[in-house]
């Protein structure tokens, strides 16, 4: 009976997971038709504009409307600066997982543009600080735009899902139908770098786009985003509609052929695989890392070679952690002078850990990692909190710990060892 409400929590905790997910992106199952369609018409070869029906869209031909946003320097960026240049202008968000996984095919493509006068530009949703990151990740060098309220947010983009993408011709015109979804995006971004999907790079002479659906070829098709799980949820590899499958097969639903589409076009975005989420192991060498403290300063690991360090990962969404804060201040204070730092590692955006620190008078330093706590992966572990003993040498001298009286109990052992030796 506990076996079966175990595994019904379980089954919840996805959903729900899985749910928040798909709110995040926005529109997936109207992308995943999108894709069922772009599958048919790269069959039949030809998906030419009026085959469907798309209200949305502006129609060829018509005028884009002008726009005036800034980009991520503050500079006023307009429609009519790009004039005398195709423009392929794509609604965006970092945040997005079909939009991070062309993100770099994209950035590979821009030497190719320039030399067919098109002009890449991205219309981002997020803040300045979040889309630079997400440039400098993925080696994006395009202009990108900040959507404000009273800008290009009223214009065409306004009830689309990202990432979508509009051609523009020389004279701000719309110059084809508007591609949804990473892979019709791809493909025109493709043709329009002047190379066949086909084959090797096409002539410079190579045509706007017509409407064609074709595929980008290998080297530019995108890699599954990669999201990992404890390994309680996800022993191996697993694309997402394939886990999707095993969970609606385990509640007795049979799939038909569209969830079978779908579930190979969620395989192609998300890929989830399973880590142990028990931490690294003493003895282990722990990896290095520069983050940004609350101030902005970079600190490097390498700073503190020679002092032991208890690493805390924490969130300041966390309960847990909040009972874990003072004692975190008390045991800097008590071993200033003994040899031992705390460094304290924090998810979420520099303001909420801000409102932390200050909140219990945190004097040790406060580490921010990125949204993808990469950090937090390489040292195996995603519960917070959790804390590693490491010592001088940079070596991890007792298991990951997991929760305050656990962590506590790390400190106080570790300490009683040194003191023996």
């Amino acid at each position: 009976m506990m076996t079966m409400a175990l595994l019904l929590f379980i089954l919840a905790s996805l959903w729900i997971g899985l749910y928040q997910l798909f709110k995040q992106q926005g529109r997936i199952l109207l992308r995943l038709d999108h894709l069922e369609k772009l599958g048919s018409a790269a069959q039949t070869g030809l998906e030419k504009p009026g085959e469907a029906d798309d209200p949305g869209s502006l129609p060829p031909g018509s005028h884009f409307p002008g726009f005036n946003s800034p980009d991520l320097a503050g500079t006023a960026v307009a429609l009519e600066d790009f004039r005398g240049r195709r423009v392929l202008l794509l609604n965006w968000s970092f945040e997005c997982g079909f939009c991070d996984s062309i993100a770099t095919p994209l950035a590979k493509l821009e030497s190719r543009f320039d030399k067919h006068n098109v002009q890449l530009l991205l219309m981002a949703h997020g803040d300045v600080r979040m889309n630079q990151e997400g440039a400098a990740e993925h080696g994006l060098k395009c202009p990108i735009l900040v959507k404000q309220e009273d800008g290009v947010e009223d214009g065409p983009f306004e009830n689309e899902g990202t990432p979508v993408a509009c051609l523009l011709d020389e004279e701000g015109r719309v110059a084809a139908p508007m591609a949804r979804g990473a892979e019709q995006v791809m493909a025109l971004a493709v043709e329009l770098a002047g190379q066949d999907p086909e084959g090797p790079a096409a002539s410079t002479s190579a045509p706007q786009h017509s409407g064609l659906a074709r595929g980008p070829a290998p080297s530019e098709m995108p890699r599954p985003h990669k999201l990992s799980l404890p390994r309680f949820l996800v022993k191996h590899e697993v694309g997402l509609g394939d886990l999707i499958k095993r969970m609606t097969s385990a509640l007795g639903i049979k799939a038909c052929v569209g969830c079978e589409r779908r579930a190979a076009a969620l395989n192609r975005w998300l890929v989830l695989s399973g880590i142990s989420g028990k931490g690294l192991k003493a003895g282990v060498q722990a990896p290095a890392f520069q983050l940004p403290d609350l101030r902005g300063r970079v600190f490097s690991f390498e700073e503190f070679r020679g002092r032991r360090v208890l690493l805390v990962f924490t969130d300041p969404q966390c309960g847990p952690c909040e009972e874990l804060a003072p004692h975190l201040v008390r045991l800097h204070r008590e071993h200033l002078n003994d040899g031992l730092r705390v460094m304290v590692i924090g998810r979420g955006n520099r303001e909420e850990n801000q409102r932390k620190a200050h909140q219990y008078g945190f004097e040790f330093p406060v580490l921010l990692q990125d949204r993808k706590w990469n950090v937090a992966r390489e040292y195996g572990i995603l519960a917070t909190p959790a804390a590693f003993l490491i010592g001088e040498e940079g070596v991890i001298t007792r298991d990951a710990a997991v929760g305050r009286d656990a962590i506590l109990e790390l400190v106080r052992d570790g300490c009683s060892s040194q003191k023996e030796e």
